[in-house]
């Protein structure tokens, strides 16, 4: 005799009642009916009763799949062995079998035993047409009883969801797809929106790429860096190597919210701070008021028609900065950086340095955001320079970004040092493009970016550890 066309009865034995065991998900289709007891034990006592069905694990183990009350009788009769018919249905089987077993007998599931099993099918991976079999009716009415409970629909329509989109993934079309799955073109190309949508989103609130790929990878979702390349249009969250007057005008236009920079100011700056000595900056000296100005040309028809621009200075050169940037915007204030403390220099021939100037201006008529007014004066301590002779706090760049830009929104920096601004960005959500021309820098901001991105993981993995713990 064939069993759900899988396995098959290999022979029927008396087996001691001891050695049966019932798996929960077996036990858990339907609960011990007293009246099937008793009708099993008349059965017994007149031998009329069939064998059970069970799969063999050992000698001494053996799974009930049919016979939950036949074997319940036995035990109230005081009997030790009852006769079993074996199969050799592979383990996956063995639960759809229990319940078709339950069906062919005429049991009556209650509302809440069958959406149990619904349940457990569509976990195993059974599609509506398997159900529909093992339920003995048709493919229709096993859909209208999942559509009728959202659990069920949900976790159908995840189950589905991982494969359709890995296949469409490996290059089968929508209706291939469809096809596989016995479900309507439109439901698979439902499916696929609904997943570029996710990846998309993602991407848009200011997820790299690579952690989408893993994040996605997590899930069964089998996305690599080629394909998430053709999906995802938009190309933020990134950071170049290069010359900022060739990469600024390969950025799309009308597409950057705000703009935050700290170009060389123009004064020979060298780092003295005690704990790092760093060599002079490049380009810093007269060149570099051509070069800000020749950026502010380029970057110009980048931004967006309202637009807000930070760019940090020093009151040595304030006087030949400021018109350059009047030339392309309208220049609205000057920021103080109060650093709390104070640079090195002339330590009894000056006052010491504890001030950096920002000055603030605009394209067209973006409002600044947020309950109150911002002042002009910002305290925040001064970095390390640790990681670059000019490095700038993320907290203090943290304010501009919050200020000027809601989530999503698009932050660029052209001389990105360290990354202090493309970090900044990252932490509250905004898309970012950061530009550096020296590699040695370019690799530091990579480092700090995955830096960021594996203290975010290793939070996520704590939390996740005190949910468990306060369970």
């Amino acid at each position: 005799m064939l069993y759900n066309g899988v396995g098959k009865t290999m022979k029927t034995k008396e087996i001691p009642i001891e050695y049966i065991k019932i798996q929960d998900n077996i036990k858990g289709i339907r609960a011990i009916n007293e009246e099937a007891v008793g009708r099993y034990m008349e059965k017994y006592e007149s031998g009329t009763s069939k064998p059970i069905l069970v799969k063999e694990i050992n000698r001494q183990e053996y799974i009930l799949i049919d016979g939950k009350h036949r074997l319940e009788a036995k035990k109230r009769l005081k009997n030790r062995k009852i006769d079993c018919e074996l199969t050799d249905l592979e383990d996956k089987e063995l639960y759809a079998k229990a319940v078709e077993c339950n069906v062919e007998h005429g049991v009556r599931l209650s509302e809440n035993e069958e959406i149990e099993v619904l349940k457990n099918l569509i976990t195993e991976g059974r599609t509506q047409e398997k159900m529909a079999e093992i339920f003995h009716i048709s493919q229709g009415a096993i859909s209208q009883r999942i559509k009728k409970n959202e659990r069920l629909r949900l976790l159908l329509s995840n189950k589905i969801n991982i494969p359709t989109v890995n296949e469409i993934l490996e290059g089968k079309t929508h209706q291939e797809t469809a096809n596989n799955y016995n479900i309507s073109r439109s439901r698979i190309t439902q499916i696929w929106g609904n997943f570029i949508n996710e990846i998309s989103s993602d991407f848009n609130a200011g997820t790299p790429k690579e952690e989408i790929i893993k994040n996605q990878s997590k899930n069964g979702i089998n996305l690599t860096e080629e394909k998430i390349n053709e999906l995802v249009k938009e190309d933020y969250n990134k950071i170049i190597l290069g010359d900022c007057l060739k990469e600024i005008p390969k950025l799309k236009d009308n597409s950057i919210d705000c703009v935050i920079i700290d170009p060389p100011y123009g004064i020979d700056y060298q780092s003295n701070y005690k704990k790092e000595k760093h060599e002079k900056v490049d380009g810093d000296s007269s060149k570099a008021f051509n070069l800000l100005d020749k950026s502010l040309n380029e970057v110009k028809p980048k931004l967006k028609k309202d637009s807000h621009i930070y760019i940090f200075t020093s009151w040595k050169v304030y006087e030949k900065v400021k018109p350059i940037i009047e030339k392309y915007f309208t220049v609205k204030n000057c920021l103080i950086w109060n650093k709390t403390n104070w640079s090195m220099g002339d330590l009894k021939g000056n006052y010491a340095e504890k001030y950096e100037m920002i000055i603030f201006a605009i394209q067209g008529n973006r409002k600044l955001l947020g309950e109150k007014r911002p002042v002009n004066v910002l305290d925040c301590s001064h970095t390390d320079n640790l990681k670059h002779p000019t490095q700038k706090p993320i907290e203090l760049i943290k304010v501009f970004i919050e200020n000027s830009t809601r989530e999503s929104e698009v932050i660029l920096d052209f001389f990105a040092g360290s990354g202090s601004t493309l970090l900044a960005s990252k932490e509250l959500k905004r898309k970012w493009i950061g530009i550096e021309s020296e590699k040695e820098y370019f690799e530091v901001c990579n480092k700090e970016l995955i830096n960021l991105e594996e203290a975010k993981e290793e939070t996520k993995d704590s939390q996740k550890e005190l949910e468990i713990k306060n369970e």
